[in-house]
C-alpha cells in the first residue's frame, strides 16, 4: 500500500471491491495510524495463542488486541466473541479489546459490549471516529482512554456514530469556592461585578502574579497548553469543577467577560459561572446592536506552590450557549515531577492533540514604572476580611485589649477609570498595554492596605506588570494612596 496521507489512502479503500485485498490494506493502515499516535504495534501477535490477531499496539502500559474489520454488513456478535476469547487467553487486566469496524456494529454487539465491564473489557470504534483519529492521530490515546472510562464507570459504550456533542447536565454554582474578596462602589454597597465601556480583547487584570522565573534554579519557567473541549456553558462549570476538585481553585480568582461594547470584571469562581449564565441580565442595558453573537470570557487563578493558569473562551450569545473555543494554559516553574493531575485535565475534557511543555523564550512577567504617580479617579473598591478578626483577639478572661481593635476589612485593590483611554488627559506611557485602549476601567492592586473604615483622600497610579499566556494578557496595575 503505497504510503501517501491517512485520510486519502482511507478514502481509496472505499474503491476497493476485492473483500480480501481491502481487509489487508486496512490492517497496514490501521497500523500506520497507530505508529503516528506513538504506539508500539506489532502485526500478527502471538499474545492469545493459538488464535490469531490482526494487531497489538501498546501505549504506556496497557494492550490493546485490535481487531480490524471492513464487511458490507455491521459486526455482529461472533465476531465480539472472538475477540472476547483472545482477551481470555491473554489472562491479564492490562489487555484491552479493540473492534474497529468501517460498517458499524449491531444492537447485540453493543448490549454485549456494555455488558463486560470485568477483566475483560471490548472497545468498539465506528466510521466516524475512525475518520476523526485518522485527522489526527494524535487524539487516538485520548480517545481510547475516554472509552475506558465510559465502559468502566459508566457502563456505557462510547460511540460517536450518530451522536451530537454530549450536553452536560446544569452544576449549581455553590459547590465553588465563593470569593473571599468584595467588590464595592464608592457608596460601600456591594456589586456582583463592575462593568464599563470596552471591546473585545483578552486582557484580565489580578491582585497577584506570580512570576515563574523566580526561582533559585537556573532557567526560565515553563508552559503547557490545552485546547478544551467544553461544548457549551455547563462544560465551562464542569470545567471549574475539575480544576476545584484537583485543588487549583483559589478563594480569589478574577475574570472578565467581553461584549463589543461592554466589559464585566469580577473575583471568584462561583461568581464567575453566576455572571456566565446571567447573560441576559447582563445585556439589559445594551443596545441590541451592541450585542456580539459571541462574548469572550477570561478567567485567571494563579496555584499555592507558585505558577498561574488562564482559562479563555468564546460563548455563543444565545440560549443554546454553545462553547466555540475553549483554552487553557498553564505557566508553571517547571515540568512537574507528577503529571497525572494535568492528564486527567487533559483526557477528561478531550483536549484536541497531544500537550507539550515548552520552555518560555522571554521574561515571563515584565514590570514597568510611571515617570510620576498619576492621580486616579476611583469608582469601586476591593476589600478583604481580615483573617484574624478582632473577635478572635478578646483576651479569653474577658479583661480589655489596650491596643484599639484591628478593622474586620480591609482594601486591598481599587477600580478606577482608565487614565489613558483619553489620550487628550495623558498620553499612556512606553510599555502600557495596548489592550488597554479599549477598556473604560482598570482594577488595580493596593501597594498598601488601609481598612474599610479610612478611606483615602485619594489614589495613584505607579506601576504594572503583566504577562502573556496563550490566549490571555493579565494585567496588574499597581496603585497606592
Amino acid at each position: 500500500m503505497l504510503k501517501g496521507s491517512l485520510a486519502a489512502d482511507f478514502e481509496r479503500l472505499r474503491a476497493v471491491t476485492n473483500a480480501h485485498q481491502r481487509g489487508r490494506k486496512f490492517e497496514q493502515l490501521l497500523e500506520r495510524l497507530f505508529q503516528q499516535a506513538h504506539f508500539r504495534v506489532d502485526r500478527d501477535a502471538g499474545i492469545a495463542t493459538p488464535r490469531q490477531t490482526d494487531l497489538v499496539a501498546r501505549y504506556g502500559d496497557v494492550w490493546y488486541l485490535i481487531e480490524a474489520k471492513w464487511q458490507n454488513a455491521a459486526a455482529d456478535v461472533d465476531v465480539f466473541d472472538a475477540v472476547f476469547r483472545r482477551l481470555q487467553r491473554a489472562a491479564s487486566s492490562r489487555v484491552v479489546g479493540v473492534i474497529v469496524s468501517v460498517s458499524g456494529f449491531t444492537d447485540t454487539v453493543i448490549e454485549e459490549a456494555a455488558k463486560c465491564r470485568g477483566e475483560e473489557l471490548v472497545l468498539l470504534l465506528g466510521e466516524e471516529e475512525l475518520a476523526e483519529v485518522i485527522a489526527a492521530p494524535a487524539s487516538v490515546a485520548g480517545l481510547l482512554h475516554r472509552k475506558r472510562e465510559d465502559l468502566v464507570t459508566h457502563g456505557r459504550v462510547h460511540l460517536a456514530a450518530g451522536a451530537k456533542p454530549r450536553r452536560r447536565r446544569r452544576r449549581p454554582s455553590t459547590d465553588l469556592p465563593a470569593s473571599d474578596l468584595r467588590l464595592l462602589d464608592t457608596d460601600l454597597a456591594p456589586l456582583p461585578y463592575v462593568a464599563g465601556d470596552g471591546g473585545f480583547t483578552d486582557l484580565v487584570f489580578v491582585q497577584e502574579l506570580p512570576d515563574v522565573d523566580w526561582v533559585l534554579a537556573a532557567g526560565s519557567g515553563v508552559c503547557l497548553d490545552l485546547p478544551i473541549g467544553a461544548f457549551d456553558e455547563n462544560g465551562l462549570a464542569d470545567l471549574l469543577y475539575a480544576l476545584t476538585s484537583l485543588g487549583w481553585t483559589t478563594s480569589q480568582p478574577q475574570w472578565a467577560i467581553q461584549q463589543a461594547t461592554r466589559n464585566w470584571h469580577g473575583v471568584g469562581a462561583r461568581e464567575f459561572l453566576d455572571m456566565l449564565r446571567a447573560w441576559k441580565e447582563r445585556y439589559d442595558d445594551l443596545d441590541e446592536d451592541d450585542v456580539h453573537h459571541t462574548e469572550k470570557v477570561t478567567y485567571v487563578d494563579t496555584f499555592q506552590n507558585g505558577g498561574f493558569y488562564t482559562l479563555a473562551a468564546d460563548v455563543s450569545s444565545h440560549p443554546s450557549r454553545v462553547v466555540q473555543f475553549c483554552h487553557v494554559s498553564f505557566q508553571l516553574t517547571g515540568i512537574p515531577l507528577d503529571t497525572q493531575p494535568l492528564r486527567h485535565v487533559f483526557e477528561q475534557f478531550d483536549a484536541v492533540g497531544t500537550g507539550y511543555f515548552r520552555p518560555m523564550t522571554a521574561k515571563a512577567v515584565t514590570r514597568d514604572w510611571l515617570p510620576e504617580p498619576l492621580p486616579l479617579d476611583v469608582v469601586g473598591y476591593l476589600v478583604s476580611r481580615d483573617p484574624f478578626p478582632s473577635d478572635e483577639l478578646t483576651p479569653s478572661d474577658g479583661g480589655s485589649v489596650d491596643s484599639p481593635e484591628p478593622p474586620d476589612e480591609w482594601v486591598i485593590g481599587i477600580v478606577a477609570k482608565n487614565p489613558f483611554r483619553d489620550t487628550e488627559v495623558a498620553s499612556a506611557p512606553d510599555g502600557w498595554p495596548g489592550q488597554l485602549q479599549s477598556s473604560g476601567i482598570i482594577v488595580c492592586s493596593l501597594r498598601s492596605h488601609h481598612p474599610l473604615n479610612d478611606i483615602p483622600d485619594g489614589y495613584r497610579l505607579y506601576a504594572w506588570e503583566q504577562a502573556r499566556t496563550t490566549d490571555a494578557h493579565v494585567i496588574r496595575p499597581i496603585a497606592d494612596w
